[in-house]
This record gives C-alpha cells, sequence and structure tokens, in this order.
C-alpha cells in the first residue's frame, strides 16, 4: 500500500493538507510563511499586509485599504481622486487648499479643472475677473489695465480714451509730437486725416 503524496509547505514544511495556502510562481506557502516572505509592508502602518487583507498600491508603495488616506485631513483615498506631494498623498480638497493659486479677487482657492483668469502672475475666478468699471466679468474679451483695476475695452474707451473732435471717433490719447495750432495744441488722429483737437470723451 503506497504512501498518500505529501503537500506540505515549501519553506516550513509543515503539512498543507486541510489548511489555507497560497501559490507563488508554482510553489505553494502556508500563509504565515508567505507572509514573511512576500508580503508588502504598509506605508501607513508599517505592518505587513496579510493575504486576507486588500492591498493598494501607488508607485510600488502599498497600504492596507484602511490605512489608504490624505496625509492631512485622515479621509479615506480608497476609489477616490488624489494628489501626490512630497510622497505625502492629499485628497483633492486639501491639495488644492495647500498648493492650488488663490484667486486674487475673493482670496479662495481656485480649484484645479475649473476656470481661472491669469496675469502677470496674479489668478482669479473666471466669475472674479470683473471689469473696474461695469463690474460685468471680462471673461477672454480684451481688457486694459489702468492703475490698479482693469477695464474692458468698451468701459476703457467710455472713461479714458479721447474723442477727435473732427470725425467724433474714439482713439487712445493724443500723439507723443502734437502740432500747434493758434487754437490749442492739435494732433494727427489716426482716425481721419487732418490734425484734429482732441477732447476728453466724457464719462457716462
Amino acid at each position: 500500500m503506497s504512501m498518500p503524496e505529501r503537500f506540505d509547505c515549501h519553506y516550513c514544511k509543515d503539512s498543507l493538507l486541510g489548511k489555507k495556502y497560497i501559490m507563488k510562481e508554482d510553489t505553494q506557502y502556508c500563509t504565515k510563511c508567505y507572509e514573511n516572505l512576500f508580503a508588502n509592508c504598509c506605508e501607513g502602518c508599517s505592518l505587513p499586509i496579510g493575504s486576507n487583507c486588500k492591498d493598494l498600491s501607488y508607485k510600488d508603495r502599498h497600504w492596507h485599504e484602511q490605512c489608504f488616506k490624505c496625509s492631512k485631513c485622515s479621509r479615506s483615498l480608497v476609489e477616490k481622486a488624489f494628489a501626490a506631494k512630497d510622497d505625502l498623498l492629499l485628497c483633492t480638497e486639501c491639495h488644492a487648499n495647500d498648493y492650488s493659486s488663490k484667486c486674487n479677487t475673493c482670496k479662495k482657492t481656485v480649484m484645479p479643472g475649473s476656470r481661472k483668469m491669469e496675469y502677470k502672475g496674479n489668478s482669479w475666478h473666471e466669475t472674479c475677473f470683473l471689469c473696474h468699471r461695469c463690474q460685468q466679468p471680462i471673461g477672454t474679451k480684451s481688457f486694459i489695465p489702468k492703475d490698479a483695476g482693469y477695464f474692458c475695452v468698451p468701459c476703457f474707451e467710455k472713461q479714458f480714451a479721447y474723442q477727435c473732435c473732427a470725425c467724433k471717433k474714439v482713439w487712445p490719447g493724443p500723439s507723443t509730437s502734437p502740432l500747434r495750432s493758434a487754437s490749442g495744441t492739435a494732433s494727427a488722429s489716426p482716425a481721419c486725416s487732418a490734425p484734429c483737437l482732441l477732447t476728453r470723451r466724457p464719462s457716462s
């Protein structure tokens, strides 16, 4: 009568008959040996990630499911979007609060993915970048900076532009080389061919 074939742990040689085991590269191991030899160490708690636990990984780093949290607020990142900064995992809200630009008007965070306006190193929410005069969002339209404010082109022309006395058209300002006339200083308007006196367009 032949002896039954043994089915042992490859490492400790304990019998695996009737016990839970794990195969790795066509070789069987008892759960204890497998975890000691091959289990990944959790970045959160520094304990092995056992065979009965879910192993969550990111860039060759591993976590227990319950340890996969935002490094700042400790909220779970399981099945959620997250960002990495200096080896720390952060939820999108904490990452935005700490590292995203702040709106120059309302001082709140410009969240990633939202539309923002940028000019000379400053950032705005699209709804916060307003014309200084009409208080309407400038959006992608042309604007002109003046002193500490920003103006849409129509408002800038109404408040600051010059108007040709002859042709009544608006243009930014007088020539740097004005012509002299008996009635005063005249400049050549780009709107018409003749020199004409300029007046500041009245604000309305």
